[in-house]
């Protein structure tokens, strides 16, 4: 199914429904961003992702809600970085760092719509692929980069497979930018219930700019320790130097295998399990939310953002994993959201 998305930049935008029984997701040209998650409970189907209804509205929001993040999901200090001996200064879009790859990152940028028979209205499927074209220089990163999104919905998972190519050494590091709240729009007010587990040890501190500052700081005896289910606004509130610095929850967590996370609702019974081949999950509480969508009021906390990535500023920091892309091989990573009954 295809539907309206209003128009941006003067062109009109479109959602592309996947479907099986199990789950609906809509998905948008503009930003190859997932709007709404809908899966199937006993008594109907329950959209746990926040989304809008016109795409101008969405890309203006600045809340990257379900986008497709690149080049660079998170912040690089300083906007730049080194590569083969050379500096590249990039698009300064938070303070003077570059956030989510840039002032025009990917979700600014319509994609192309690559499944086939998706461009008439009577289209079903399970399936959508898109592509971009990210040219040597975008926002200041090098190469030619050639990007292929796919989503697959799979009983009840939904998979994303991120693949990229570029004709020069680069930093490529994608996430989804899907925020939640597994109680649904009816509990929009606050997803502070939601319980949640993360399969980290270890989290990395954030300074001033939540640029981490490179330390790896085990979880255990800090309001960061969910080795074990705890509602996400149980210690949320208390006075920690952390918290204090991001008005929340807004770090990046050093998983210890592809089992990232799990996170369910009592309200609704809904429970959602993360998987990805990327070493760190960023767990964001929405504390800067604000506005309407599609799926509700969005107070600030009312949904979260779990983004499978590399971790913050890894392109500047020696210690953690930088998220090179080599010229002329192709590189591939995913992010699977398993959708269950508490």
């Amino acid at each position: 199914m295809i539907k309206p998305f209003g128009e941006w930049r003067g062109k009109p935008a479109h959602i592309y429904e996947i479907s099986n029984g199990s789950l609906s997701v809509g998905i948008s040209d503009v930003g190859a961003a997932v709007q709404y998650i809908k899966v199937k409970t006993p008594s109907g189907f329950t959209d746990v992702c926040p989304g809008f209804d016109d795409a101008g509205e969405w890309a203006k929001s600045g809340t990257y809600l379900g986008a497709t993040v690149g080049r660079v999901a998170n912040r690089i200090s300083g906007a730049k970085f080194s590569l083969g001996g050379k500096t590249y200064n990039l698009s300064r879009n938070d303070g003077q760092n570059c956030l989510h790859g840039g002032i025009e990152g990917f979700d600014k940028k319509f994609f192309k719509v690559l499944t086939e028979g998706a461009q008439g209205d009577d289209w079903h499927g399970n399936m959508l692929q898109l592509s971009l074209f990210s040219p040597d220089g975008d926002m200041g990163f090098p190469g030619n980069l050639n990007l292929l999104v796919t989503y697959k919905l799979e009983g009840s998972s939904l998979g994303i497979i991120y693949k990229a190519r570029s004709d020069k050494d680069t930093l490529w590091a994608p996430t989804c930018h899907a925020y939640f709240n597994l109680g649904g729009a009816s509990a929009a007010a606050s997803s502070c219930g939601d319980m949640l587990r993360i399969n980290a040890d270890c989290f990395t501190p954030s300074g001033a700019g939540l640029i981490p500052t490179g330390e790896v700081r085990r979880v255990e005896g800090t309001p960061f320790d969910f080795r074990d289910f705890r509602a996400m606004g149980e210690r949320i509130d208390e006075k920690d130097e952390q918290l204090a610095i991001a008005g929340g929850y807004d770090h990046n967590f050093v998983l210890r295998g592809e089992h990232a996370a799990c996170a369910f609702s009592r309200e609704s019974g809904i429970k959602l399990d993360i998987y990805t081949d990327m070493p760190g999950l960023h767990f964001y509480s929405g504390n800067f939310l604000g506005g309407n969508s599609a799926f509700g009021a969005l107070a600030p906390r009312a949904a979260y953002a779990l983004e499978a990535q590399f971790f913050s500023d890894a392109a500047n920091i020696p210690s953690f994993e930088k998220p090179l892309l080599k010229a002329g091989e192709g590189q591939t990573h995913r992010i699977e959201y398993k959708f269950g009954r508490v």
